[in-house]
């Protein structure tokens, strides 16, 4: 599975028919601002440990951090954290898949990431995080009759779950979460947005 995120999946993902990257790379006009909306959306205070779970090259822990937060990343990819900005290269690690080898958080944000794990293995990661935070935020692409609601999104061949809003309400609370969900995502996702407003939903589970 690790090895499935290499260098093609996040340069040139469309050519290789991997994923929708490309040249994925640090654009500090859209991800700083992507930064302070999520700050506000999940309610960070700047004395929170935030993990950002499959942080990727880092670039949210690195806008969060100019930002004034404790931001740390992990992610399966070693190609990705190998790309990571040096200003954060101390603050992102490289984890094996469904580890639970790392601290504990006051808040992990888990945007895009929780439907690229198979439908097996789900319950086993909402379990880690379940131990090691007490409020997961979440965006998360949904689907009907086995199909993402946004058709783009079947691009990604690592994407693998595709349910409802209330599939995924049911799959946090069986974790002992209680949670708030939304389909209005108010500045995130815009593109997408433009597409189909049920496209994605917003999860705090806490």
């Amino acid at each position: 599975m690790s090895e499935f995120f290499d260098k093609s999946y996040y340069e040139n993902g469309p050519q290789t028919g991997k994923s929708l990257y490309q040249n994925y790379r640090w654009i500090p006009e859209l991800t700083i601002p992507l930064a302070h909306h999520i700050a506000i959306y999940a309610k960070l205070d700047p004395s929170y440990k935030i993990l950002d779970f499959g942080c990727a090259k880092g670039y949210l822990v690195h806008a969060l951090r100019l930002l004034g937060y404790d931001a740390w990343g992990v992610d399966i990819s070693e190609y990705a954290i190998s790309k990571a900005p040096k200003e954060v290269s101390d603050y992102v690690r490289h984890i094996k898949p469904y580890s639970d080898n790392f601290n504990d958080f006051d808040v992990i944000l888990c945007k895009d990431i929780l439907e690229h794990i198979p439908y097996d293995m789900i319950d086993k990661q909402l379990s880690i995080l379940r131990q090691r935070t007490d409020t997961v935020w979440a965006i998360i692409p949904l689907g009907a009759d086995g199909k993402y609601i946004i058709p783009a999104y079947e691009l990604d061949k690592s994407h693998y779950i595709r349910e409802s809003k209330e599939w995924w309400e049911d799959k946090f609370m069986d974790h002992g979460f209680t949670v708030e969900a939304t389909t209005n995502l108010g500045p995130f996702k815009a593109q997408w947005q433009e597409v189909n407003t049920e496209g994605n939903v917003l999860i705090t589970a806490y």
